[in-house]
């Protein structure tokens, strides 16, 4: 996988290069910043990212007028999860994800993890009790989403 190819799926194509933006973006900001500052600085562009992701998905549930929920989530959602693969014998098990196939191939799933913060921001801002006890940015096999 990791290499960007014109026959991928273009959500693949599309979740690898942002993957990649965000990769060397963040490791300029840990570069001039330091580790310590340079985290802080990224965990609070992926919070501000994560915020207007949200605010555009529940303007457009309430648009549509659709109660705050997980099922809501799922009709909102503004990333496609065409590209992500489940375990079939679990379905709250992510066995692929596209940007982690990238953040891998980049030797850097420090930085992909501060990344993958952002999905708590996305979940919580439709009132969804969720955890995620493995994540594949740090080393896991899967990333395991358990809604409560």
């Amino acid at each position: 996988m990791g290499e960007i190819r014109s026959n991928d799926e273009p959500s693949e194509r599309m979740a690898k290069l942002m993957a990649k933006l965000y990769f060397f973006m963040a490791s300029e900001i840990i570069k001039k910043l330091g580790d310590e500052e340079g985290k802080d600085v990224i965990r609070k562009a992926i919070s501000r990212f994560g915020k207007s992701r949200a605010e555009a998905m529940l303007k457009e549930a309430e648009e549509r007028d659709l109660e705050i929920n997980h099922d809501t989530y799922l009709a909102v959602r503004d990333m496609p999860l065409i590209s992500w693969k489940k375990d079939p014998c679990r379905s709250t098990d992510i066995t692929y994800c596209p940007m982690h196939d990238m953040w891998s191939m980049l030797n850097d799933n420090e930085l992909g993890s501060l990344y993958c913060e952002i999905d708590k921001i996305l979940y919580e801002s439709f009132s969804i009790d969720f955890d995620r006890p493995l994540c594949k940015t740090s080393g896991d096999p899967c990333c395991r989403f358990i809604i409560k």
